[in-house]
């Protein structure tokens, strides 16, 4: 375990919730109308951009996947590595479906807002075996120089006025998305262990993600370029950004050294569940919820426990389906592992 990458995620599954719920109503007083306000009006829009977060998960997911097997380190055991990913994956996810149809949603809206992903994800996970093995003859650089190419003709072929990410069919986003997945597995393998990365480089490269996230929605918005041209390349910047951020939390050792991130990485552990459960969670929360007015502090008193209602149920879904299913994937794959010995 990396420790600090659970932070990342935490954020990047917050980042996602405020996409779809909601943003911090910090705006409320301000005068959009003309000048300085409508400006900062519309960065403070664009400033969660959930399908860009979505990118830095593929990232983390290639680089959490390869990072045991990076360098022939390790052998890919077909049966123990896709029984532990599916167990504790897809038993989170059949029962967010449960819960999903339960609060009368489809799944052709919460697909588009995050099943796409875990479809993709569980693909990846499939090949993974057949692309280590594809990488160990020719590298992951060309793998990525291959498939970089395959995700834009996609767009270009399929759709290529789409703006949405999640737009060209379960195998068509797969591998739209899969270079992405693969810089991950690249990061992992160059990874050479600790050194020094200046305070102020690391906060650059953080104030850069975030513009540059920033930017991404902006484009789509106001330029008509859609997600699917803008968020392959931001994935590079993602991939240079992590690879500072790994180097970094390996030299500090742990953020448990500090309070405020250890909260992140706590977190961090349950992320999965709260970017499954944000949505349905603020359906059901739109039935019970009580508007608090219309000025600032009660619309930031109405949006704050809509925040802390999603939180802490998504929490509990942590505690009572996706820990257990951590679990079990352990004890199937030591079996499976066992077994084969």
């Amino acid at each position: 375990r990396i420790t600090g990458l659970d932070s990342i995620r935490f954020i990047a599954a917050a980042w996602v919730m405020f996409y779809h719920v909601g943003s911090p109503p910090l705006l409320q007083v301000l005068d959009r109308s003309h000048g300085l306000g409508k400006v900062i009006g519309a960065a403070y829009d664009c400033l969660f951009c959930g399908p860009a977060s979505v990118i830095v998960f593929f990232v983390i997911s290639g680089f959490c996947i390869h990072y045991p097997y990076r360098q022939g380190r390790k052998e890919v055991k077909f049966l123990s590595f896709l029984s532990r990913r599916y167990v504790r994956i897809m038993l989170p996810w059949f029962a967010w479906l449960g819960f999903v149809k339960w609060v009368g949603m489809t799944y052709d809206t919460v697909g588009a807002m995050v099943g796409w992903s875990i479809e993709c994800e569980l693909i990846y996970y499939t090949c993974y075996p057949l692309l280590h093995l594809l990488a160990r003859w020719c590298g992951w650089r060309t793998l990525i120089a291959i498939t970089f190419p395959l995700s834009f003709a996609v767009v270009y072929f399929i759709n290529p006025s789409q703006m949405m990410y999640p737009s060209f069919g379960l195998w068509g986003n797969a591998l739209l998305g899969l270079p992405c997945w693969l810089l991950g597995c690249l990061l992992a393998e160059e990874f050479a262990g600790a050194r020094p990365i200046s305070k102020n480089t690391i906060w650059l490269w953080r104030g850069l993600i975030v513009f540059a996230n920033a930017a991404c929605f902006s484009c789509m918005l106001h330029l008509k370029i859609g997600f699917p041209w803008t968020l392959n390349l931001f994935a590079i910047l993602v991939y240079f950004w992590l690879k500072l951020e790994v180097t970094m939390l390996r030299e500090v050792g742990s953020f448990r050294e500090n309070r405020g991130f250890s909260i992140l990485e706590w977190g961090g552990k349950w992320s999965f569940s709260l970017y499954l459960m944000h949505g349905p969670l603020s359906r059901v929360y739109n039935s019970i919820s009580v508007d608090f007015g219309g000025n600032w502090l009660g619309t930031f008193t109405t949006w704050g426990l809509r925040i802390i209602f999603i939180l802490s149920c998504g929490y509990l879904f942590y505690l009572i389906i996706e820990k257990p299913s951590h679990w079990l994937a352990r004890k199937i794959s030591t079996k499976s592992r066992a077994g084969s010995s």
